[in-house]
């Protein structure tokens, strides 16, 4: 690798990263906006609420299946090929979503659309990683998190607009001329950087991992699934199914920790501190997944926001995270990770608490300002807190492994955040009918469906949700620091 650190100018890594992140703002805008859009497509599809949840879930499972894939794929045939390969997958499929005719075309279209999300995600922090000096990798980083967060904040204002005045086909379309800007400055900006020809023609591809994990995270998604949707199959048969399920689930976690090249290569996890980082990530995008699945519901059904209208009260997160994301990557860089970790926790445990006092139901209207108000604050600190969250456990993973690892380790970061989020969806999808369901008022006239959620349902949902991020935050409280601080680290900085 040359050492571009000594001949290219700072204007030139701003210029690329900003190339890089407009892709990854192609991803977050999609997959923000598709909660958002959900209400409105599953009244204009005539679906329930456990059909659609799968447009979210097809996505965000799918990403999670083939991110591995990418990483693998960014080893054997280079990094910046499949990036570029990915954007223009994605650009194509998520465009194409909008031309969708029912449920299965646009779930189909939407795995279409995932794979390419997976190169992109997998791949963008390994050549940020590769091109940029280690003394900015924090700052770049932190942007990576503002980019995000300006993709969901996109998708939730100019999406809600989108949604209210031309209907929901077009958040996808909008895909089409942001992925023809960000495909050839990609292709020119990777070219100028000099980043080497990586690819490994010697590479093997652990097909039975990839069939193990398939198996083991979808027979995960399906016992959670089974168990909450109150099915009526017999006690005997979902017993069995479930005891498969688990040998399925068993067998990929075996596989991953005794094969050296295995496929998601899980056995990095017991590097410090991986394995506390992977687990605090699963459980904040679980939790993550169940909010920003159900709040855009009670926006638009219990407090009758239009989607252009509850997109802007959603924005408030994103908002804060775009603002607090460059201090969050610095700061775990100068303060540390581990307190980075905890500041974040600590905030996210505050704005997910706020949810346990949303009643299913209002009779007043003339209050429903007070509540907006108050999602609007509780937004504001769950922003904050997944930001600091994310900078500082995606910061302290990446930088404790070699450089040969760091491909996998960011493709499973990518994983982590792809499966926590489809589980949390399916939770929130399926707690409902676990204590009393949503009826489904169906208007003949209107050809459509209203929901009613039952009492007390946000109280127990997120009361939960509160209990287990409290439990993560003592936790990361007294845990001791184990990634050095840059400020600590002997001629790194000049």
């Amino acid at each position: 690798m040359t050492n571009l650190e000594q001949k290219l100018p700072d204007s030139f890594y701003w210029s690329m990263l900003i190339g890089m992140q407009l892709c990854v703002f192609m991803c977050t805008f999609d997959s923000g906006v598709v909660n958002l859009a959900l209400p409105v497509i599953r009244k204009q599809l005539h679906l329930t609420l456990a059909e659609v949840k799968w447009v979210a879930i097809c996505y965000t499972a799918t990403a999670a299946l083939t991110l591995p894939v990418s990483a693998w794929l960014g080893r054997r045939f280079g990094i910046r090929r499949m990036f570029l390969f990915g954007v223009a997958l994605f650009t194509l499929a998520s465009g194409s979503c909008g031309l969708s005719w029912n449920l299965p075309s646009l779930i189909a279209l939407r795995i279409a659309a995932a794979m390419g999300a997976s190169l992109i995600l997998s791949l963008n922090k390994v050549i940020v990683l590769r091109v940029f000096p280690r003394s900015m990798h924090g700052r770049a980083l932190g942007v990576a998190g503002t980019t995000f967060a300006l993709g969901i904040l996109c998708g939730l204002g100019a999406g809600g607009i989108l949604i209210h005045l031309w209907s929901w086909r077009s958040i996808f379309l909008i895909s089409f001329p942001i992925g023809l800007i960000a495909l050839p400055w990609n292709f020119i900006m990777t070219k100028r950087s000099g980043i080497q020809r990586d690819a490994n023609i010697a590479l093997a591809f652990d097909w039975q991992g990839m069939l193990w994990m398939a198996a083991g995270f979808g027979a995960l998604v399906w016992i959670v699934n089974h168990w909450l949707s109150k099915s009526n199959n017999s006690l005997f048969l979902s017993l069995s199914t479930t005891l498969i399920g688990m040998i399925m689930i068993v067998g990929w976690l075996r596989h991953e920790f005794c094969h050296e090249e295995s496929f998601l290569h899980l056995r990095l996890l017991r590097i410090s501190p991986l394995g506390y980082n992977f687990m605090n990530g699963f459980s904040v995008r679980v939790l993550m997944g169940i909010t920003n699945f159900i709040i855009p519901f009670y926006l638009q059904t219990v407090l009758m926001l239009t989607p252009a209208k509850a997109g802007l009260v959603l924005a408030a997160g994103a908002i804060s995270m775009g603002i607090i994301g460059p201090f969050a990557g610095a700061m775990s860089d100068r303060r540390g990770m581990q307190k980075t970790i905890a500041l974040g926790l600590v905030l996210m445990t505050l704005g997910i608490a706020g949810f346990i006092v949303l009643p299913s139901s209002i009779e007043n209207p003339a209050i429903y300002t007070r509540y907006i108000i108050g999602i609007i604050v509780l937004q504001v600190l769950i922003g904050c807190g997944s930001t600091f969250f994310s900078a500082a456990n995606t910061n302290s993973s990446l930088h404790s492994i070699t450089r040969d690892h760091q491909a996998s380790i960011a493709g499973l970061l990518s994983v982590n955040l792809m499966a926590g989020s489809a589980i949390g969806t399916t939770l929130a999808g399926e707690f409902f009918n676990l204590i009393g369901g949503v009826k489904h008022i169906k208007d003949a006239a209107a050809q459509t469906t209203s929901l009613v959620f039952p009492p007390h349902a946000f109280a127990w949902l997120f009361g939960t949700c509160t209990v287990w991020l409290i439990i993560l935050t003592l936790y990361a409280t007294i845990r001791r620091e184990t990634t050095v601080p840059i400020t600590n680290l002997s001629g790194e900085l000049s």
